[in-house]
């Protein structure tokens, strides 16, 4: 049966699209991503470093590694991210904020971003003014009994990025999560999309056949 080049192109553009999904767009950095629920939006893929990062709301209300942080990790072999990795995360993909409060317009540009991808952790008002802010523990030391905090938030029209952040062990509390990543090429997820990918190329190379 001979097809017609408006057919072939169209069958192309389809398995083109299918594969834009199962493989990182061109210059990605930070991917939203689900972790147990489809369109949870909770992990975020970050290409440049390959880890995936599980967002501080879905830890807020929760001590340095307790139970429930502790059976994440066990369970989908999330570790805490350092102090380090946390920066330049943030640094590298929005616009290194300025870490003077009460921050600036570009800071609050950046901290909407961080938001928009990592959700708010905890919305309030300081005085009068919005102050929406989502932070992140890490397993660096700040003081015997706390670790490093780090976020971002807003303050009315301004915004900076949270650093250094000593917060203690022993309080929980709507604004502080935990900054958990994982390495994605040792994920399940990984190896589903790699297995997907594979497939649309073999689904190309029949259809192409087909179309010959």
């Amino acid at each position: 049966m001979e097809v017609s080049t408006d057919m072939r192109n169209t069958t192309l553009a389809t398995i083109t699209v299918l594969l834009s999904g199962a493989f990182s767009p061109a210059g990605a950095t930070l991917i939203s991503s689900d972790f147990l629920t489809p369109g949870d939006g909770l992990l975020i893929f970050d290409t440049a470093t390959n880890l995936q990062w599980l967002t501080p709301v879905y830890t807020k209300n929760h001590l340095f590694n307790d139970a429930f942080v502790q059976n994440i990790n066990t369970t989908y072999g999330f570790r805490y991210a350092t102090a380090t990795e946390t920066v330049s995360m943030v640094n590298s993909n929005f616009g290194n904020p300025t870490t003077v409060s009460p921050g600036d317009a570009a800071g609050f540009i950046a901290a909407t971003n961080f938001m928009a991808l990592f959700g708010v952790a905890q919305n309030m008002t300081c005085g009068t003014l919005p102050c929406p802010r989502t932070q992140g523990l890490t397993s660096d030391i700040g003081a015997p009994g706390n670790h490093l905090g780090f976020g971002l938030i807003t303050l009315g029209s301004t915004g900076w990025f949270i650093t250094n952040n000593a917060w203690p062990d022993t309080i929980a509390d709507s604004q502080m999560g935990s900054f958990l990543v994982r390495d994605a090429a040792s994920t399940p997820e990984s190896a589903t999309t790699a297995l997907t990918g594979a497939g649309l190329l073999s689904l190309l190379a029949f259809r192409m056949r087909r179309l010959a």
